[in-house]
């Protein structure tokens, strides 16, 4: 349901209610949770959760797709039909459109000034065409590929070799795709079943398959399951340690929605109280509630697995330029929807803190039960990936925001 439009119908819903004295705060809190963007409290709540927004706050920040180069100086990003890429060094960020037709998928950066976008049929051929863009060549070439829609795209170690999640010749499933040729071939013999995500880990040779609510972990050789956890998408460190993973969070009122430090605890509750009350008059049809994206990680040396409740998002990408930094697409941060945005933080902060036993405003345990589709891991994640450096607290080595 479009949320302007619930906020209409709850508001007049409350106008015609009589003369309840739980109207008028009802009527606010509706209003404060369709209320205009405010970009300092979203710069507010990014630096109290130590993380940057690679974009204007309240801007026309409607992304579909983005993407950090290797280096961490360049951002892909595509905003209606039209894909483009952020200078992010300097204070001005300058953006230049990638002069090639619409996007049916991410991209992907083949290498540091590299990137491989696919797009529909050019004027010159009748099929969909990989479009690679030379940044410091300012030069585009375009190969003929015959697939119709493209879900993900990452590289591999061999730099002429994409591993793409997508459509051609009506079947989809994982593909290895040839960047010079447009040749495509199944990109595993042990993959079963077609992948509702997925993610590559080059520096391992591990993929992580997203599928019925369950993401689980291959070797990319001999595709042996290393371990299994309740997701809808997981991405691995680079050095092994880390998995990222994302899914449905605890669901969180639509009409109300309040960062922790808004209210009082006993004003909290009163509201919680009265909003139950109103939303018992609603009709059974009426969405109340929704679940955000959420993130949550596992430390594959110990197997546990944590929660982050101070900000949630999607689309999560491990920062390559600086060891433990990660983006990923903002949804709100403490349980209130926020503008869009690309977020950038230091999650190592995270990771030191549980690893010494300390707590951490926003962090906390995952517990089984918070999702129905939970199944128990599988296998030795701890023995089979591994990584002789453990997490430190050193500061990225430059920071482009």
């Amino acid at each position: 349901m479009n949320r302007m439009l619930a906020a209409t119908a709850m508001l007049l819903s409350i106008s015609c209610g009589g003369p309840d004295p739980t109207v008028g705060t009802l009527s606010q809190n509706v209003g404060a949770s369709f209320a205009p963007c405010s970009a300092a409290e979203i710069r507010f709540m990014a630096t109290k959760h130590n993380f940057m927004t690679s974009f204007r706050p309240c801007g026309n920040n409607n992304f579909t797709q983005y993407r950090w180069s290797p280096s961490g100086k360049h951002l892909y990003f595509q905003l209606v039909m039209t894909p483009y890429i952020m200078d992010a060094e300097p204070a001005h960020k300058p953006t230049m459109a990638v002069p090639t037709q619409t996007p049916i998928g991410t991209g992907a950066w083949i290498s540091d000034y590299r990137l491989a976008i696919p797009v529909g049929a050019g004027t010159e051929s009748a099929s969909s065409q990989l479009a690679v863009y030379d940044l410091e060549q300012q030069s585009i070439f375009h190969t003929n590929i015959d697939f119709t829609a493209v879900k993900e795209m990452q590289r591999t170690d061999d730099p002429g070799i994409l591993l793409v999640l997508g459509t051609r010749n009506q079947t989809e499933g994982l593909w290895r795709l040839d960047i010079n040729t447009g040749d495509a071939s199944v990109a595993y013999d042990w993959l079963k079943e077609v992948p509702d995500t997925f993610t590559y880990q080059p520096a391992l040779d591990v993929v992580l398959i997203g599928h019925d609510n369950t993401v689980t972990l291959h070797q990319g050789g001999d595709g042996l399951a290393i371990g299994q956890w309740p997701a809808l998408r997981g991405s691995l460190h680079p050095m092994g340690q880390y998995l990222m993973l994302e899914h449905a969070g605890e669901e969180v009122s639509i009409f109300y929605q309040r960062a922790w430090d808004e209210l009082s605890e006993q004003a909290r509750e009163r509201e919680l109280r009265r909003l139950e009350r109103f939303e018992e008059t609603l009709s059974d049809g009426t969405i109340k509630k929704i679940r955000p994206p959420t993130l949550s990680w596992v430390d594959l040396h110990t197997g546990q697995r944590w929660t982050m409740s101070s900000a949630y998002g999607d689309r999560f990408q491990w920062y390559e330029a600086s060891p433990y930094y990660g983006a990923f697409f903002l949804w709100g941060f403490e349980g209130k929807q926020f503008k869009r945005n690309v977020m950038l933080g230091n999650f190592n902060i995270r990771f030191v803190s549980v690893d010494k036993g300390r707590t951490m405003m926003g962090v906390e345990r995952f517990e089984a039960g918070e999702d129905p589709n939970y199944k128990p891991p599988t296998g030795a994640a701890s023995t089979d990936i591994k990584t002789d450096q453990a997490a430190t607290t050193e500061a990225p080595a430059k920071s482009p925001l």
